[in-house]
C-alpha cells in the first residue's frame, strides 16, 4: 500500500499572516490609541522570537512579557529598537537582564518603586517605567494607600521616569459585569493623583468595551492569536492563526463492549472504527479533552474516545464521509479552539500556552505583500525563526515643548521619547 510522506512527530502551523492581520484589525478598535501586544508564555505558545519578529513587521514598537528573562528573548529577536515592558516587575536577580536588555520594569509595588529607584540612581541611563495601580482585581498593582505615597514622594517618581500608568481589567471579557465600569471609575480617580502621565488600562477583551476604557494605549493579547476574547463573539475581528496537525499511525475496528485507552474510560456501544492519532498531552491535547471533545478530519468532526494519553489521541472515525489512511491530518485547534477549549473545561489562553515543545513548528507567512494568499513556511524543530525587521528611523524630530508622549521607538542620538530603547551602548557599560 502506498503510503503519503508523513513524519509521526506533530506539526503546529502558525499563520504570521494572519497574526499580522489581527494586530492590524485590532489597530482598527482604537484608532487614536498605541497598540502594544502582549507577547508573555513564548507568545501564549507560539514562539516569542518568530511572532515578536512578525508583529515588529506589522508596526508594532510596544511590547508586553511576563518576565525579565522572556523580554530578553525578544530583545535578542527584534533588535535593539521597540520597549519591551515586564509585567511581573524588577528583582534583584533580574538586574542583569533588565539593564542588559534594556527592559522596562512595570512597577506593582511600593517595594519594588524603592528597589528601583535604587538601581536608576546607580545606573547610567536606566530604562524607564510603568506604574500599575490595583483597581479591583486584587491581583498586581500598588493599591490606594501606596499610589498616594508614590504621589507624595516627588523625588521617587522622578527616580522611577515612569512612562505609562496602567491598570488591568478583571472582568472585561463579560461585557456588562459592572465591575469594568468601577474599576474604570477607580483608574480615573487614582492616575489623577499622580502626575500626568499617559494612561492604559484595557486588554483585548476591553478594547470592545469602548472608546473610555482606550485611553493612550491597549494591550493586545489573545486577539493577537484567534481567540475570542469576550462573551459576544460576533463583535471581534481576530481570526484563527494556530492549527495542531497530528498523523494517523493506525487504523483499527473494534466490537460493541471492547474497552478502549487507559483506565477503560470508554467502552464501545457499537462496532467501531478508530484512528490512534500521534499527539497527546504532552503536544498539547490535554486529558480533560478525553471522551467530551472532538478533533477534526477532511473538515469533520471526529470524537475523542478514551482517555488521551502522554503521546496518542484515539479518535472515532465510524462515521466519516471520506477515506481516511495511515498518514492522514488530523486537526486539533483552528476554529474549533473554542469549541474545543468549552469542552475541556478550560479557556483559549490555556490551549494555546500548553502546547508542547517537541512539535515542529511551521511558521507561515505571506511571501510578498501582493500575493499574501501564498503563504510560505518557515519550520524549526526547538527555536523560533522568523523574517529579520527592518529598524527604520522614526519620520521626524520629536516638537519641542508640550507634555510627554510615549513611543515605541527612538531616534539614535536624538532627544529621548518614552517608550523607546536607548541608544545602544559599548558592552562595557
Amino acid at each position: 500500500m502506498s503510503l503519503p510522506p508523513y513524519s509521526t512527530r506533530p506539526t503546529l502551523r502558525i499563520d504570521l499572516a494572519q497574526i499580522k492581520a489581527n494586530y492590524d484589525a485590532l489597530k482598527g478598535l482604537a484608532p487614536r490609541a498605541k497598540v502594544a501586544a502582549a507577547v508573555k508564555a513564548d507568545a501564549y505558545g507560539l514562539g516569542v522570537e518568530s511572532v515578536g519578529r512578525a508583529l515588529y513587521g506589522a508596526g508594532c514598537r510596544i511590547y508586553f512579557v511576563a518576565t525579565a528573562g522572556e523580554g530578553k528573548l525578544l530583545r535578542e529577536a527584534i533588535g535593539p529598537n521597540g520597549a519591551i515592558y515586564v509585567l511581573n516587575g524588577p528583582a534583584p536577580r533580574d538586574k542583569a537582564a533588565l539593564l542588559g536588555a534594556k527592559l522596562k520594569p512595570v512597577i506593582n509595588s511600593i517595594g519594588q518603586a524603592r528597589y528601583w529607584a535604587e538601581i536608576a540612581r546607580e545606573t547610567n541611563e536606566p530604562p524607564y517605567t510603568a506604574i500599575h495601580i490595583e483597581t479591583g482585581m486584587n491581583r498586581l498593582g500598588m493599591p490606594a494607600a501606596e499610589v498616594a505615597m508614590l504621589a507624595s514622594d516627588k523625588a521617587l517618581w522622578r527616580a522611577l521616569h515612569p512612562e505609562w500608568i496602567m491598570s488591568h481589567l478583571a472582568c472585561a471579557s463579560i461585557t456588562n459585569h459592572p465591575l469594568n465600569a468601577e474599576q474604570l471609575k477607580t483608574f480615573k480617580a487614582l492616575s489623577a493623583t499622580l502626575p500626568p502621565t499617559p494612561l492604559s488600562l484595557a486588554n483585548t477583551a476591553g478594547a470592545y468595551l469602548g472608546k473610555d476604557y482606550h485611553f493612550q494605549m491597549i494591550r493586545t493579547g489573545i486577539g493577537l492569536y484567534g481567540g475570542m476574547a469576550t462573551d459576544k463573539p460576533g463583535q471581534e475581528v481576530s481570526k484563527p492563526v494556530v492549527k495542531l496537525l497530528a498523523p494517523i499511525l493506525q487504523l483499527h475496528e473494534v466490537k460493541a463492549g471492547e474497552c478502549i485507552g487507559y483506565d477503560a474510560t470508554h467502552i464501545a456501544k457499537r462496532d467501531m472504527r478508530l484512528a490512534t492519532v500521534g499527539a497527546g498531552y504532552a503536544d498539547g491535547v490535554p486529558i480533560s479533552m478525553s471522551n467530551v471533545a472532538h478533533a477534526v478530519i477532511h473538515d469533520e468532526d471526529v470524537p475523542i474516545v478514551g482517555r488521551v494519553s502522554m503521546d496518542l489521541t484515539i479518535v472515532d472515525v465510524t462515521d466519516l464521509h471520506m477515506p481516511v489512511q495511515v498518514g492522514g491530518v488530523v486537526v486539533f485547534l483552528g476554529d474549533r479552539l473554542e469549541a474545543q477549549a468549552k469542552a475541556a473545561g478550560t479557556i483559549n489562553y490555556e490551549l494555546l500556552v500548553r502546547l508542547g515543545q517537541r512539535v515542529r513548528r511551521d511558521y507561515w507567512k505571506p511571501r510578498n505583500d501582493k500575493d499574501k494568499g501564498a503563504p510560505e513556511t518557515t519550520a524549526t524543530d526547538s527555536k523560533s525563526t522568523g523574517h529579520k525587521p527592518s529598524h527604520r528611523k522614526p519620520s521626524g524630530p520629536r516638537k519641542p515643548g508640550g507634555p510627554r508622549k510615549p513611543s515605541g521607538t527612538r531616534r539614535p542620538g536624538g532627544p529621548r521619547k518614552p517608550g523607546g530603547s536607548r541608544p545602544q551602548r559599548s558592552p562595557g557599560r
